[in-house]
């Protein structure tokens, strides 16, 4: 599907460190019903390279390996996560696009909350969609459209030497 480069390989490593990161510094608001995953505003990178799928997922992937839900986050988060990015890069609309995150996250999260701690699925869904809309919608939209008007932030995305 792509052809990865050595400076692919690091820039995923970096993507996915940095969402473990923001995981880690926010903590008390990344995981549970109520979350507000900051890293997750790290999602609008693969709207400017394709490639970020992977180490978002892996940045997904290794966060939740520190879940207090282990086996729920690992499963249905990173999955949500895989998702998510996929139907971002397929989607041209980019309203749409970022409502992704929201909208498969409340559905899957959502869902994975309601095995967990057995309250009502309504309940987890809305929960976890408000979090992920004013994470990536509210703050990733206009965040997005400046680090779009910022040809210095968009050449790191570019392998020129």
């Amino acid at each position: 599907m792509f052809n990865f480069t050595l400076r692919d390989y690091i820039r995923q490593a970096m993507i996915a460190s940095i969402y473990v990161v923001l995981v880690f510094l926010f903590q008390p608001i990344s995981y549970e019903s109520l979350q507000f995953r900051i890293a997750e505003l790290l999602v609008i990178i693969v709207l400017f390279d394709h490639k970020s799928i992977v180490g978002l997922t892996i940045g997904c992937f290794v966060a939740n390996l520190f879940s207090p839900l282990l086996v729920y986050d690992l499963t249905f988060g990173t999955f949500a996560t895989f998702l998510t990015l996929l139907l971002m890069i397929k989607t041209k609309n980019l309203y749409v696009r970022l409502l992704y995150p929201s909208l498969i996250n409340a559905l899957i999260v959502g869902f994975a909350l309601t095995l967990a701690f057995e309250t009502p699925y309504l309940l987890n869904m809305g929960s976890v969609f408000i979090g992920q809309f004013v994470v990536t919608y509210v703050i990733g939209l206009p965040l997005y459209l400046i680090l779009n008007q910022n040809t210095g932030f968009k050449s790191l995305f570019h392998d020129e030497i």
